[in-house]
């Protein structure tokens, strides 16, 4: 199980960096070992303008300032939506 704290500590600093707005939804998980996973929901990931790989930049944008190298090796995964596209495959 990943530590409380930088489960924390990460979330602390999305909601800080570029997602403090109360619509903006952050989790920090573990899978049940020592991998985090880091879910955002946010209208900030325009659908048509943003690729994937854009929005989970601007997570580790945020995260790399603030997490050592070892930190940063527990994140296994990175996963950045827009409410419509839960809207799309529900």
């Amino acid at each position: 199980m990943a530590s409380e704290t930088l489960k924390q500590k990460i979330h602390d600093t999305l909601k800080a960096g570029s997602f403090p707005d109360p619509d903006y939804f952050v989790d920090v998980f573990d899978d049940g070992d020592k991998h985090i996973r880091i879910l955002v929901i946010s209208r900030k990931f325009d659908i048509y303008e943003y690729k994937r790989s854009e929005r989970e930049d601007q997570i580790w944008a945020d995260i790399v300032q603030v997490l050592s190298e070892d930190e940063l090796e527990h994140i296994s995964r990175i996963v950045a939506v827009n409410p419509e596209e839960i809207k799309i495959y529900t």
